[in-house]
């Protein structure tokens, strides 16, 4: 497997595609500031390694919590089914169960982990992964939108740029809101997106560093389902 790390090109181009899309990008979290060996206090307008990530905050992270129908909750609540991605609107199904031990009959279950499939020729960037019993990423999502999960059937994967919006940079540990996205494993999580060149490889964002990379179909990921507009 090759990581990839989101350089500040890596913004830049998620920026400039964002041209076209309906929502905006949200920030990166990302607080901290350095030179070229070690962090420093961020410096100010003028000054050396003035500039950088953490010199700007636009679109700040901002989430809801949702109950089963869809409804927002007040932001205390202490338990809640889905979260509402209030920069880009998207909302993302919320995990559960995090014991160490799989359950399949369970598609919340945050131990779960599923190998890539799409059975769709329009959407599989030309090979369509490994299928499982219920431990493919088909699977996964039919599961979901089988039970009307949270009143939707229009569950999916998300791309690889929604699963990057959702990381935290100004975090350790777990690289995502965890007041927010709770049971989150600190590993990967598989996109949709398969890789242009290597059809065999789907995309994938890691939970534990930052890093955006690419692995083969028939590896067991975890993943987490979005709904709304790409």
């Amino acid at each position: 497997m090759k990581k990839t790390w989101v350089s500040a090109l890596g913004f830049i181009v998620l920026m400039v595609t964002a041209v076209a899309w309906a929502a905006p990008v949200p920030d990166s979290g990302q607080t901290k500031c350095y030179n070229d060996t070690v962090e420093i206090p961020c410096p100010t307008s003028g000054q050396p390694f003035y500039g950088q990530d953490a010199n700007y905050s636009i679109n700040p992270m901002s989430y809801s919590k949702l109950d089963g129908s869809g409804n927002v909750l007040p932001d205390s609540a202490v338990s809640w089914v889905m979260v509402l991605d209030n920069v880009t609107g998207l909302t993302w199904e919320m995990k559960n169960s995090k014991d160490g031990v799989k359950d399949y009959t369970n598609p919340h279950d945050s131990d779960n982990t599923y190998t890539w499939y799409d059975s769709n020729p329009a959407t599989n960037g030309g090979y369509a992964g490994t299928p499982g019993s219920g431990t493919d990423t088909e699977d996964f999502v039919k599961a979901l939108n089988d039970a009307r999960y949270g009143g939707y059937s229009d569950w999916r994967l998300p791309t690889r740029k929604e699963l990057a919006y959702i990381l935290n940079d100004g975090v350790t540990g777990t690289t995502i809101t965890t007041r927010y996205f709770t049971n989150t494993a600190a590993s990967w999580y598989w996109s949709s997106t398969t890789h242009v060149y290597y059809t065999n490889h789907a995309w994938l964002v890691y939970f534990d560093d930052g890093y955006v990379s690419y692995n083969s179909k028939p590896y067991a990921g975890y993943v987490r389902a979005v709904r709304g507009g790409q």
